[in-house]
């Protein structure tokens, strides 16, 4: 067993699980409750789910096993599934907060947020000194702008447990847009800790982004649309870090992969006229940027699609004053890496960008 705690503390839990199966007493619930926890530290949740199928069908599950269980499901975004396990652990159980926190994390990844905050409040007034249940909480919190409440249940939760993986995101979040630096500690921190953590990864990005690491920040993205392929900020993320670089074929792709995702997200009509515009195809462009523009009025990237536009069609000076307009209304509040952005867009209005790589 002490192999297996060194292999857990040098961050291989698959070697730990292996260790585990080869046991002599590998066929106890004990060791196959481990065994699959073990599997879903290593994000293999079908082996993990199996593992705990066979234990509940072989023998009578106490609360960690169910939880485990249902957790397992929504870690396969078996929501539906997760839900039943949880309500019917609850049942048999009755109230246990570890149970009630998952309903709180089921609510959340469903869209229900208010119910996820209702549900988390309750608990997290029960379990004030319960670090995982203050994390949670101030996640729930900042995905429903309640910032201050959430930088609250933030710091409680980091006061209790150093390396706490939602209050790392909610730190790293809130300081993501005025702290890029700061931002950006908190979500390696989360990465460190938690290698898999789409959110996290995402967030390192976008703070490596805002502070013009453009190279670095495409490759973390890159791994934050593997962990997190339905997440469309995370694509369009990726995309300006590949627009930054001049490299539109790249950008198209990624853009194309947010349209699959979510055919109706104005910014992605956008962004995918502004990738037209970059390569001359106007009529495209034209095309794509009305849909934007009909999809959300006030889309972002159409608006820079409208001024590559203008400069394509002689506007100059129209194309550099909606540059201007731009980036003085919007700012830093736009998600991007002003800074950056500005002095490359300047360089593809004024015609000297490469047009891919």
């Amino acid at each position: 067993m002490a192999l297996v705690e060194e292999l857990l503390l040098d961050g291989q839990p698959r070697d730990a699980y292996a260790v585990l199966a080869d046991h002599p007493a590998s066929h106890t619930p004990e060791f196959r409750h481990r065994m699959a926890q073990l599997a879903l530290s290593a994000g293999d949740y079908v082996l993990a789910l199996q593992s705990l199928e066979t234990l509940r069908t072989e023998h009578d599950s106490d609360v960690a096993v169910d939880h485990d269980h249902a957790f397992a499901l929504m870690c396969l975004r078996r929501l539906d599934d997760a839900g039943d396990a949880t309500a019917s652990a609850l049942e048999k159980h009755g109230p246990q907060p570890s149970l009630q926190l998952l309903q709180g994390r089921l609510a959340m990844l469903s869209g229900d947020l208010d119910q996820a905050v209702v549900v988390l409040s309750a608990l997290a007034q029960s379990q004030p000194d319960n670090a995982q249940v203050q994390g949670v909480l101030a996640l729930a919190l900042l995905d429903t702008d309640d910032l201050a409440r959430a930088a609250t249940h933030a710091a409680a939760a980091i006061a209790l447990q150093e390396h706490q993986h939602e209050a790392l995101l909610v730190l790293g979040s809130l300081a993501l847009q005025s702290a890029p630096p700061v931002a950006m500690r908190h979500f390696q921190l989360a990465v460190d800790t938690y290698p898999g953590s789409g959110r996290a990864l995402s967030g390192l990005g976008q703070s490596q982004m805002l502070q013009g690491g453009i190279t670095a920040a495409e490759g973390t993205l890159i791994q934050a649309t593997r962990a997190m392929p339905e997440h469309l900020g995370t694509w369009h993320a990726l995309a300006w870090s590949q627009l930054l670089q001049g490299n539109l074929d790249a950008a198209r792709t990624s853009f194309e992969h947010s349209y699959a995702v979510d055919h109706n997200f104005g910014d992605t009509h956008g962004g995918l006229a502004l990738v037209h515009a970059l390569q001359g195809r106007t009529a495209e462009a034209e095309d794509a940027l009305k849909r934007a523009l009909r999809l959300d009025p006030n889309s972002m990237t159409a608006q820079y699609a409208q001024v590559i536009l203008r400069s394509g069609r002689g506007e100059a000076a129209l194309a550099q004053q909606g540059l201007a307009a731009l980036l003085d209304s919007a700012g830093i509040d736009a998600g991007m890496p002003v800074p950056v952005f500005a002095e490359a867009l300047q360089r593809i209005v004024g015609g000297r960008a490469q047009p891919s790589r």
